[in-house]
């Protein structure tokens, strides 16, 4: 808390035989304040001239350091160290100052003098007609927008640039500290100077300002102060400027300072969207809390302003530029291993030739020949299964083609489909992914760039970007240039790939552009891509895989398990893992035996023992490879942290549930990505999982450990960073991050194993639960499922006099007309579930005649069932009156809606069987295809999966309210109906009401994305139900 008394404004300060008048304080820190002042002009009376003075006045939270009544600097014994420290930086910062000046007068804020007086020392500094960057951001409301900040931070730069030159830090980088110019800024506070020498290191004083001193300074962690340490005040500046506040301890916790900038920052909303992007990249490399990952140059800082302003722009869409931006791209994709040469077998037939080293007259192309006909102007489909090394070999290409920068050849860039269903858009993926990683890097420009950006001023930067990209692809040949668009798995882009196949065929036959694309099959030239050559990725010949096991010191046995073992390693993903576990298990076995219980995977502790890595039984399928890879990263994991229980149980953790969980996830939704909301709600999920009774049953290896694995964990937000930041993604690697800010596995082949220990899991909890629930007394244990909430109702329940007889009476009769509509609705449910469990066969699927006519007869019967329904449903209007006039707790708008549920739902069903019959069994459906018709059987599903969620979770609402009697008539009953007795088992028995409201939440809005993806399908959706 700040204790200084500082000069009042109007007060007269004379120093050096000049009398100046204060009008405020500009700005303070911790060892001095600075003042604005002005003195009157000695010849032409009536004007003055502004200055600033800084008055060396440290801080102590003591008080030891003081200003007396006559103004004076005093200090007590206890002060006077921190004191001299003080005079002593003040007296190197002016000399500095004085010698910058001497040499860099343009660069160097002007010092008139200084004195020592009062107590203390002054130095009167010019103003040149400027102002602080502290008042420019009080008149604008305290932000600026991202240009005008980033032009600002170029202009700090500039001048830091002098003090870094001459081996100088000046550390105290901050708005008040900033005197900005009509076309300069300078650094007036030199009291924190301090050269970079070991000498400097001795009797340190460093100045601390709240939001713009680097940790390392404010730690005094001496040897990691360094030029970095300034560079982390200019973006501290720099967010300052843009967020319009200061930088605080929490943006550069958890997620960093990119988050803080992106969950609002007032100087950003008009940007595009790539300099936004931009703009909190650099906050986040800038503004890291450990110096050596910040930027380490002013030179490498003022590059990243330049782009960004660039960006704003709407500047640097050039041929230069998408070259830096698919050489970049493949910087960024890390951990490849060493390529082994691959070869391409023609699958369509066209322009087939015989091969010299071959029998057939099938045409074969290697790497080096893909490229050179990709540059020539053919178009590539690749296919082979996964694992075969599809990515690798695409990468290979784009790193050949971005060896040598030449404006004459198309500019190769990566670019995978991965995040496609994520897209929000169905078309302008590939276009918008290009933009959004441009550099605006140039190593040179044509005429037609130059006319291009003079024409941007004129239009929005997006739109003038936009423009120049659509340039380059429309080169002619003879120009030389364009693009090569390496688009990497086309089996990962979901079902719905309409909208990206019409933008690849329609970019195909644009002059400039050159297409690769990779896919599981060649099935997609049924119907798209029909310019595209077909080529299948071959397996590794054997040679390859002899010689690679020979590298790696692996022997096989001869045999015939080692001939098929090496037919398997042909597939370069096996040949990887086998590789990397051989490794992973001879370093076990030369410190470790992997047998102590530290090494032991949780789900062991129960009698199951590791299997052996070598002389054991050799895998034979993708599934028993990656689990046998998983399991050595996992033995790894407990050697390194052998010794910290906590650490072992919370890796183990992680890599058999969260990570398990997160590929069953995947495998249910239908698409290999995860959003980051996505991944983050199911890390929370885990998170709160862990501690309850429920799990520790299902895996007692955990029972009463929770405190200690998560010791350091304080809640979701903290353990989805080291869950799935540190430790899956940046540590093990086995979740890659989009640029798009989605997750997926390291490769699509490891879902089959992660969703299967998955779905073990969630098993085991099921049957927890289930035993549970026997235990306790069935109609007993649901309803403390929804009656938990201990508050209201419990209270309501146990206190004086409970409910009176007519309230229980009422109650019982509600209840039981609820209990005969939710056993309606379950049969309504049930029987489109059986409907759509016929619809999901090969026949129907394939559109055998046979199959489609059964299931045509199936919806017939189905709807004669459910007219016999709606006899027996009732809208319990009458108690929803008489529990109205009670006043009774029990949410009557709730319960009203679970009344009408079946009337709702009968005409829901009637609309989505109408449109299955249409599309399935029409035989002039144009639903033709698997591909087509699965997605329109998967849309109902889940939307009747979150439907029958979210009646349940409205259910509990309703109950808790109840009496016992009549919450237990309700409960028991829909514990034996065939729908809601699974759905109870997917949640917590003894949920807290905040936690309920949560998940009926969730629960809503899975319904409504259900929806959209019915839409999607063209179901009508017409009647009221669907709008519920």
């Amino acid at each position: 808390m700040e204790n200084r008394v500082f000069r009042a404004a109007g007060e007269i300060l004379p120093l050096g035989g000049v009398d100046y008048r204060l009008e405020g304080v500009e700005g303070f820190g911790g060892s001095s304040v600075v003042y604005r002042a002005a003195y009157e002009d000695g010849l032409n009376r009536g004007s003055f001239h502004q200055v600033l003075i800084r008055e060396l006045f440290p801080y102590d939270r003591t008080g030891a350091i003081y200003r007396n009544d006559r103004g004076e600097i005093c200090c007590r014994q206890e002060g006077r160290e921190r004191m001299d420290a003080c005079r002593r930086g003040l007296i190197r910062g002016n000399q500095a100052n004085l010698e910058l000046l001497e040499q860099l007068p343009e660069q160097t804020a002007g010092n008139l003098n200084s004195f020592e007086a009062y107590g203390t020392y002054y130095t009167v500094l010019t103003v040149h007609g400027g102002a602080t960057l502290e008042r420019l951001l009080e008149k604008e409301q305290g932000y600026f927008d991202l240009r005008q900040a980033a032009c600002i931070c170029l202009q700090i730069l500039e001048a830091l640039e002098a003090f870094h030159r001459r081996g100088l830090l000046h550390l105290d980088i901050s708005p008040d500290n900033i005197l900005v110019l009509k076309e300069r800024a300078l650094l007036i506070d030199y009291g924190s100077v301090l050269y970079l020498d070991d000498a400097w290191k001795r009797g340190l004083t460093l100045s601390v300002k709240e939001g713009y001193t680097a940790p390392e300074v404010r730690l005094r962690e001496i040897g990691q102060i360094g030029p970095a340490s300034d560079l982390f005040g200019v973006c501290a500046v720099f967010f300052r400027m843009i967020a319009g506040r200061r930088l605080t301890v929490e943006d550069l916790t958890g997620a960093g300072p990119g988050r803080g900038l992106a969950e609002g920052a007032p100087g950003m909303e008009t940007a595009p969207e790539t300099a936004r992007w931009k703009g909190k990249q650099i906050a986040a490399k800038g503004l890291h809390v450990l110096a050596r990952k910040r930027y380490q140059s002013v030179g490498e800082l003022k590059e990243e302003f330049e782009e960004l302003i660039r960006r704003i722009d709407g500047l640097g869409v050039s041929q230069g530029a998408v070259w830096e931006c698919g050489r970049r791209r493949l910087r960024q994709m890390a951990g490849e291993e060493t390529f082994l040469e691959r070869r391409l077998r023609r699958l369509d037939g066209k322009d087939a030739v015989e091969q010299p080293d071959t029998k057939d007259a099938v045409e074969r192309l290697d790497t080096a020949s893909c490229l050179v006909r990709l540059k020539a102007g053919e178009h590539f489909l690749i296919s082979g299964p996964g694992g075969m090394g599809k990515s690798r070999f695409v990468t290979e290409l784009a790193m050949m083609g971005t060896k040598k920068y030449s404006p004459k050849e198309p500019a190769p860039v990566y670019l995978s489909l991965a995040d496609y269903p994520e897209w929000g858009h169905p078309y302008d993926y590939i276009r918008a992914s290009l933009l959004s990683g441009l550099s605006p890097e140039r190593p040179e420009e044509t005429g037609g760039e130059r006319e291009l950006r003079t024409a941007a001023a004129k239009t929005s930067p997006w739109d003038a970007a936009a423009a120049a990209l659509e340039e380059i692809f429309d080169r002619e040949p003879e120009q030389g240039g364009g693009i090569l668009l390496l688009l990497d798995g086309l089996n990962e882009a979901g079902n719905r790939t309409e909208g990206l196949i019409r933008e690849i065929e329609e970019l195909g036959r644009r002059p400039g552009v050159r297409i690769l694309v990779t896919d599981r099959t060649d099935s997609v030239k049924e119907y798209g891509l029909r310019d595209f050559s077909s080529w299948e990725l071959l397996p590794l010949e054997r040679e390859q895989v002899t010689r690679r096991l020979k590298e790696e010191q692996i022997i096989l046995e001869d045999g015939e398990e080692r001939e098929g073992m090496v037919q398997l390693l042909a597939n370069p993903m096996m040949l990887s893992l086998y590789c990397r576990t051989a490794r992973m298990d001879r370093e076990a076995r030369g410190g470790q035996d992997g047998r102590e219980e530290g090494n032991r995977r949780p789900d062991q502790d129960n009698g199951e023992q590791p299997r052996e890595m070598d002389g054991g039984r050799l895998p034979k399928t993708m599934d028993e490879m990656a689990g046998r890879y998983l399991e050595q990263v996992y033995l790894r994991q407990m050697r390194a942290d052998s010794g910290s229980r906590g650490a072992q149980l919370a890796h183990g953790y992680v890599l058999c549930h969260v990570l398990p969980a997160a590929a069953l996830e995947m495998k249910r939704r239908g698409r290999s990505v995860l959003t980051f909301q996505e991944l983050f709600d199911l890390a929370g999920a885990s998170f709160r999982q862990v501690r309850t009774r429920e799990f520790a049953l299902a895996f007692p290896e955990y029972a009463g450990k929770s405190r200690l694995m998560m010791e350091t964990i304080g809640n979701e937000g903290e353990w989805f960073d080291y869950a799935v930041s540190e430790q899956l993604t940046e540590r093990l690697g086995l979740l890659i991050k989009s640029r798009q800010g989605n997750y997926r596995l390291i490769h699509d082949n490891f879902m089959g194993y992660l969703a299967g220990r998955g779905e073990e899991n969630r098993r085991k909890l099921s049957r927890v639960r289930r035993a549970d629930l026997k235990k306790k007394g069935r109609g007993a244990a649901i309803a403390l499922c929804f009656l938990a909430a201990a508050g209201a109702a419990a209270v309501r329940l146990s206190g004086a006099g409970g409910f009176s007889g007519e309230e229980k009476r009422v109650m019982k009769n509600a209840a039981q007309r609820l209990l005969i509509n939710m056993q309606l609705l379950d049969l309504q449910i049930a029987g489109q579930e059986q409907i759509l469990e016929e619809a999901s066969t090969e026949e129907v699927l394939g559109g055998e005649e046979s199959g489609c006519r059964f299931l045509s007869e199936m919806i017939r019967r189905k709807r004669e069932e459910q007219a016999h329904y709606q006899l027996m449903a009732g809208d319990g209007k009458q108690w929803l009156e008489e529990l109205e006039r009670l006043e009774t707790e029990i949410p009557l708008d709730v319960l009203g809606e679970l009344y009408g549920m079946p009337a709702e739902m009968d005409a829901m069903t009637e609309e989505a069987m109408d449109h299955l019959e249409r599309s399935l069994c029409d035989p002039e459906s144009p639903y033709r295809t698997r591909e087509q018709r699965e997605p329109i059987v998967e849309a109902y599903g889940g939307y009747l999966d979150a439907c029958a969620d979210v009646c349940y979770l409205k259910l509990g609402q309703a109950v808790s309210e109840m009496d016992e009697e009549s919450a237990d008539l309700v409960l028991d009953g829909v514990a034996e109906m065939a729908v809601f007795k699974d759905v109870m088992l997917n949640y917590p028995l003894e949920p807290e009401k905040e936690e309920r409201e949560r998940l009926l939440r969730a629960a809503e809005n899975r319904l409504e994305d259900a929806g959209g993806i019915m839409r999607q399908q063209n179901f009508p959706m017409e009647s009221q139900g669907w709008e519920s």
